[in-house]
């Protein structure tokens, strides 16, 4: 592996949960941040190979995140259906839900699923990034009530879901 290959995985590994967190905030589905992510890496690599130097590049990634958004954002098409964007898997989320013997993680990602873009960011802020609920609710620009409710009404729903099945969860405690 060569230099530049190995100074890009270092940058990529320190760098993107932040990255990603930002472009998950401001774009309007998980499918946008991911595709500008992509393409960012991908045009900051292509640079780091023709022997660019980059002095600050958390700041330069972050600048180039912003130029994408905003790119994304005034040539955009309405998307028709929000169907679309659920179809989209937090790769990340599923591998973990995976190893887990503990519930049934098709379901729950079926469940999710069906939720809308909103309730899917609280739980990836909350579950995923360890996020409180008021910082939640900070970072969504939301008032800490509608986190609250979206969370605590998409568990009841889950826990009623997985009972329905017939089995008992280690993910819910039994009442």
């Amino acid at each position: 592996m060569d230099e530049a290959t190995e100074r890009f995985e270092k940058i990529y590994n320190s760098t993107y949960d932040y990255l990603y967190k930002y472009l998950l905030l401001k774009s309007d589905t998980r499918e946008t941040a991911e595709d500008i992510l992509q393409s960012v890496y991908l045009a900051f690599y292509k640079k780091m190979q023709e022997g660019a130097k980059v002095l600050d590049p958390k700041h330069y990634l972050l600048r180039m995140c912003k130029h994408k958004l905003a790119d994304h954002y005034s040539s955009r098409i309405v998307m028709e259906s929000i169907d679309e964007a659920m179809e989209i898997v937090d790769e990340d989320a599923l591998r973990q839900l995976e190893r887990s013997d503990s519930y049934i993680y098709e379901e729950v990602l079926a469940q999710l699923k069906a939720a809308d873009e909103l309730t899917y960011k609280i739980f990836l802020l909350y579950f995923g990034y360890d996020l409180t609920i008021k910082e939640t609710a900070k970072a969504l620009g939301v008032a800490e009530m509608t986190v609250k409710n979206k969370l605590y009404r998409t568990l009841k729903k889950l826990k009623k879901e997985m009972k329905k099945e017939g089995g008992k969860y280690a993910l819910f405690r039994s009442s």
